[in-house]
């Protein structure tokens, strides 16, 4: 026989229970196709499953924040430019933006996470692609991506029609920053995340950021440790 003790040991952050969202072009419709363009909102279907999983936070980002610009999906809609999805494939309208999300996670009862552009995690091929478009984002740009979520006087925000702040707290720095040798190293991407920081909180001291601390190789230690010994005062 075996008797399970159902008592919690420890409190469970809320955040654990987590779902996840990100534009994956051509090999899945991912957030374009969770859009209803007839009712120009997003599908009840998909608010009603989500509501229903209950998560406690959403996160968008991942590999696609490695050359999103947030600026191009605030404003206008018809003004909104279409973007490339460099890893996934095809096009994305930016029909979905800051707004929209943050719409998408109150509907369900979410707290919203973005993924800032961290340098695009050291990735140069976004810094400048072949075709000349620069798709890389610095501390100043993930700091003014702040200032419009959060400040109540923030006039670009105010001036596309939102009085009202956003109020997102929760934020990641870097997206599998550690993973391949064609990104920062360790000691790079713990100089960059105390820089985005820095940048991201002077605009809004409250946000909570999330640092990336896995590994480059499997022999070597994680990048936590070092991590939380030189930045952790931000994190």
């Amino acid at each position: 026989m075996i008797v399970v003790d159902p008592k919690p040991l420890f409190e469970i952050s809320p955040y654990l229970y987590m779902q996840f969202m990100e534009p994956l072009g051509t090999t899945d419709g991912s957030v374009e196709a969770a859009w209803d363009y007839e009712a120009d909102d997003w599908r009840d279907d998909l608010i009603d499953v989500v509501r229903d999983l209950d998560p406690g936070v959403v996160r968008f980002g991942g590999l696609f924040s490695r050359y999103y610009r947030w600026c191009e999906g605030v404003g206008p809609v018809e003004k909104r430019p279409s973007m490339r999805n460099y890893v996934w494939g095809g096009m994305e309208t930016n029909r979905v933006g800051t707004r929209e999300f943050v719409d998408f996670c109150r509907r369900v009862g979410a707290e919203p996470l973005y993924c800032v552009n961290f340098l695009s995690d050291g990735r140069r091929q976004y810094w400048r692609t072949p075709g000349g478009a620069v798709r890389t984002g610095d501390a100043a740009e993930a700091g003014d991506w702040v200032s419009y979520s959060n400040d109540p006087d923030n006039r670009e925000r105010r001036a596309n029609g939102e009085v009202s702040p956003y109020n997102i707290k929760l934020w990641q720095l870097g997206n599998e920053t550690s993973y391949g040798t064609d990104g920062f190293t360790k000691d790079e991407s713990i100089q960059h995340t105390i820089g985005f920081a820095r940048a991201m909180k002077q605009r809004d001291p409250s946000v909570k950021l999330i640092g990336w601390g896995d590994r480059q190789r499997l022999d070597e230690a994680l990048w936590a440790s070092d991590l939380v010994e030189r930045a952790g005062e931000y994190l």
